[in-house]
């Protein structure tokens, strides 16, 4: 009997482990590490930069079975390996290209897709936000950015989380550029219902025009905040 409870317990011990163990090869770390070994080797096989990038996604598990077409927009958009290892290590790190990518990859239109994969990541991005993990937010919310750049569902949360971590002089321009992104879209849909879509874009909880009076009172206090930091430094 006491035999069988001491093996018992060292089985046990070896599964707990091997789950520690596994947590930590498939961790970010690792994934950047064997990213980072597949774009030198791809470099010094004399591919160019871009099938580089490419290559990152499609020799991957998970990656391989996405559209070559949206890869390709993918690398396009992101632009260098920095952001592609990022991009990946992030969405492996919650599974996301098996679970949540798949069904958006496969539809025909890549700008389509592109739009829905930012507000994914728009969205996961507010979750972290309000959870208080700013880093975090901050990580999910530019690559958002990366993909969509002149909408204002990716350029207002980002400015919002570099408000909260008192970064004024990141948020003005994104604030700036969001807000007459949003301005935009307002003065051209011509519906409650078109409205309702931005409140989701925007992870709104509330009225999407309240958020938006939030958002330029943040952009407010952000001009404010410089102004005061050039007039310190003026006296100095």
């Amino acid at each position: 009997m006491d035999n069988f409870l001491f093996f018992f317990a060292v089985f046990l011990a070896m599964i707990t482990i091997y789950r520690l163990l596994s947590r930590r090869v498939t961790g970010p770390q690792a994934t950047v590490r064997d990213l980072l070994r597949r774009y030198y080797s791809f470099e010094k096989a004399g591919l160019p930069e871009e099938e580089r990038l490419f290559r990152l996604f499609f020799t991957r598990r998970g990656w391989q079975n996405l559209p070559q077409p949206f890869l390709t927009e993918l690398v396009a958009r992101l632009g260098n390996k920095d952001e592609v290892m990022r991009f990946i290590a992030l969405v492996e790190g919650y599974r996301f290209e098996r679970s949540h990518f798949p069904s958006i990859a496969g539809k025909q239109d890549t700008e389509g897709a592109m739009l829905d994969i930012a507000c994914f990541l728009g969205e996961f991005g507010h979750r972290l936000q309000k959870e208080g993990r700013l880093k975090n937010a901050e990580y999910v919310q530019r690559l958002a950015l990366r993909l969509e750049p002149d909408q204002y569902f990716t350029n207002l949360p980002l400015a919002a989380t570099y408000y909260q971590m008192d970064r004024h002089g990141d948020a003005a321009p994104l604030f700036k550029r969001g807000l007459a992104a949003f301005a935009k879209f307002e003065k051209e849909s011509d519906s409650a219902e078109q409205l309702a879509v931005a409140g989701g874009r925007l992870a709104a909880e509330g009225n999407v025009k309240a958020l938006i009076v939030s958002y330029k009172n943040m952009y407010d206090a952000c001009l404010k905040a410089e102004r005061s930091g050039r007039e310190k430094s003026h006296v100095a």
